[in-house]
């Protein structure tokens, strides 16, 4: 058998309608694929970039730390300077900073703010807020107080807000506001330079202070329910020699590790 006399038949399984329909139909779609997407306005292409980076924008959150027996300082956006003490932790938003000057504390700092719209320093449930003025604030399990240094300063805990002047200060014990007036700057700031002053303070807050700025563990032989008055010097007196100062007025001692 000669091989230019074979002929092979095809078998279609559609015929030449059915195909040119197929063909003409998925043409169609595609023409209506692209007439949909270019209908599609360029503001919705704007909005799908702008909304990631507008959530990008309000969660990015700067957290500054301190160790024990660390200090540090702060500068924040608006060149406002926060002082922070041992064992503290502060954070702010710097991308929102100049729609809401906003922090959050923990632990204890010194603020230094620049003048400008409000500030708020927020502690759990607590709020401080000024314009432009300095103060300190404790924010720690143990107690909230607030000491203002000049200026003026609202304090706002729960349903109840004051305001404090210079050398005013609240403090929060068992769920009251208490208002002191004609507090030494020292009582509240002296930790910046070293010197920490205690008035009428639990014996077991003054030692968990003498363990955060030396970076230390502290048992006593007793546990007092008595409150301190005195100050030291993290400069000048070695952690044994302020606890043995301490224990003398209780007749207690303390071991160090």
């Amino acid at each position: 058998m000669e091989i230019e006399n074979i002929r092979i038949k095809p078998v279609w399984l559609k015929s030449k309608e059915e195909t040119w329909a197929e063909l003409f139909e998925h043409l169609d779609e595609q023409s209506v694929k692209r007439g949909l997407w270019r209908r599609i306005p360029a503001w919705s292409y704007a909005a799908s970039l702008l909304i990631p980076l507008l959530l990008f924008c309000h969660l990015y959150t700067k957290t500054e730390l301190t160790a024990r027996g660390e200090h540090a300082v702060v500068q924040l956006p608006d060149r406002s300077m926060v002082t922070l003490n041992a064992e503290s932790r502060l954070s702010y938003k710097p991308v929102e900073w100049f729609v809401s000057r906003k922090v959050r504390l923990e632990g204890e700092a010194f603020f230094e703010v620049k003048h400008g719209s409000r500030f708020s320093v927020l502690s759990g449930s607590n709020r401080t807020q000024v314009l432009g003025t300095t103060f300190n604030v404790f924010a720690r399990q143990e107690a909230y107080r607030v000491t203002c240094l000049t200026g003026q300063v609202e304090v706002h805990v729960g349903q109840e807000t004051v305001v404090l002047h210079p050398n005013m200060m609240a403090t929060l014990s068992e769920s009251v506001l208490n208002i002191s007036n004609h507090v030494t700057p020292a009582m509240a700031t002296g930790w910046i330079g070293g010197m920490f002053v205690f008035v009428e303070t639990p014996l077991q807050d003054v030692i968990a202070e003498v363990e955060r700025q030396f970076n230390i563990r502290v048992t006593p032989t007793a546990f007092p329910n008595h409150s301190y008055t005195g100050n030291f010097s993290k400069t000048e007196n070695s952690p044994e020699e302020i606890l043995e100062i301490i224990g003398k007025a209780f007749g207690i001692t303390f071991s160090v590790r």
